[in-house]
């Protein structure tokens, strides 16, 4: 294995000028939607909005944020037993239902919790909204960016901080140091992989009505996850982590985005106010539980 191709700096960038170069040309079109540049600040914003979560602490964020600490807890307790079972049951049903989300696999379908497919594929989606005059297929690409990058701060942070050893070098789930490094192999806390398919699970299903097929992006980043776990890359406790942070994420991007709709369609203060309480009570989750190994 190696280190990922795209650094968050370089995908950021590219995404951003994709987004903005390629409808340029469309813009005359595409009025509808509001500018570009607009387009831009309210992604920032959305980012920006995650990372400084923590200041709008209050109260009502104290019980998630202890049942996710607890969780969190629970999930280093089963880390070595879950890792030895992975490891000897590779024949069963279980585990052969997570091939297509491991590494051997022909098409790498685990990849699609990578920045280096998330991102070209949100940028397509943005492109294709800005290009047919779609609010929702827009606001789907920037909403799944704005998660993945949401995601990759916290977690380059985490990597600065806390150095965790991944169970493909270590049979030890406590192989855990201070501050974090910049070896590849060190950085199984958190889980990337769920934690950037996750954000954008959440915030489909948190900004759209999907009826019944609203568990199939759920279920898709949770197999990426477990298909983590199984090729050595991170532990229980860290796809945890990975998954809940995930949640949050895509909880208050929609969140954000619907306040905005709302605020756009209808003026309602009232109805803008609904969708960001949507967002309360995992807003303090994704900064402060991230560092709290």
């Amino acid at each position: 294995m190696h280190a990922p191709r795209l650094s968050g700096r370089r995908a950021l960038c590219a995404l951003l000028f994709i987004a903005i170069e390629a409808t340029h040309a469309s813009r005359a079109r595409a009025q509808g939607l509001g500018s570009e540049r607009h387009d831009v600040a309210t992604f920032t914003g959305d980012i920006w909005s995650v990372w400084t979560s923590p200041a709008r602490f209050d109260h009502r964020d104290a019980l998630p944020l202890a049942l996710t600490a607890g969780a969190l807890a629970l999930g280093t307790r089963i880390d070595s037993a879950t890792r030895v079972w992975m490891v000897t049951h590779e024949r069963t049903a279980v585990m052969r239902m997570l091939t297509p989300t491991r590494e051997g696999f022909p098409v790498p379908a685990y990849e699609l919790g990578s920045g280096q497919y998330l991102l070209p594929l949100s940028a397509a989606l943005y492109l294709a909204g800005r290009l047919s005059h779609s609010v929702n297929l827009r606001d789907a690409g920037l909403g799944c960016a704005a998660g993945h990058l949401s995601s990759l701060g916290i977690r380059s942070i985490a990597y600065s901080l806390v150095s965790r050893a991944r169970p493909r070098i270590t049979p030890h789930p406590l192989d855990v140091g201070v501050p974090g490094s910049h070896d590849w192999f060190w950085h199984s806390f958190f889980s990337g992989h769920i934690a950037n398919s996750m954000a954008c699970a959440s915030f489909l299903g948190h900004r759209y009505s999907l009826g019944i097929a609203e568990p199939l992006p759920y279920a898709y980043a949770a197999v990426i996850g477990l298909g983590r776990m199984a090729d050595g890359e991170h532990w229980a406790s860290d796809t945890m982590l990975g998954a809940i942070v995930g949640f949050a994420i895509g909880r208050q991007i929609a969140a954000r985005q619907l306040e905005r709709r709302a605020a756009a369609t209808t003026g309602s203060s009232t109805s803008a106010s609904a969708s960001a309480a949507k967002a309360r009570g995992t807003r303090i989750l994704v900064p402060l539980v991230a560092f709290s190994f």
